[in-house]
């Protein structure tokens, strides 16, 4: 399902596990194992730049390359959703959602719902 994905298309052969686990510096099995919901958290909790910058960023893109790939011309543009990117990328909200997702089906029915 990943194949239409930003991600797959900058990053074909690298997993968002791996990478969300290098970034996190933790051990990959405390990432969740479904990349489709790995990066359906990371939709959810980025902008559409933001999403494309790091998956850019993951890629191996420079500065420049980034810019032009975007379309921004502005430098401070860049610097600025890098800045969003990374910090969105270090918040617990999304920290705990991809180490949590393959236990959130099991909250669900314990509780009922």
């Amino acid at each position: 399902m990943l194949e239409n994905s930003i991600w797959f298309k900058y990053n074909g052969d690298t997993s968002i596990r791996a990478t969300l686990a290098a970034f996190y510096k933790c051990e990959t099995s405390l990432i969740s194992n479904n990349e489709v919901e790995l990066y359906n958290v990371l939709k959810k909790n980025m902008t559409k730049r933001e999403l494309k910058l790091y998956v850019l960023q993951v890629a191996g893109f420079d500065d420049a390359a980034i810019a032009k790939e975007m379309g921004i011309e502005d430098e401070k543009v860049i610097e600025k959703l890098k800045h969003t990117s990374n910090r969105k990328m270090r918040q617990d909200k999304i920290r705990q959602a991809v180490k949590n997702l393959d236990t959130d089906d099991n909250d669900h029915d314990e509780m009922g719902e």
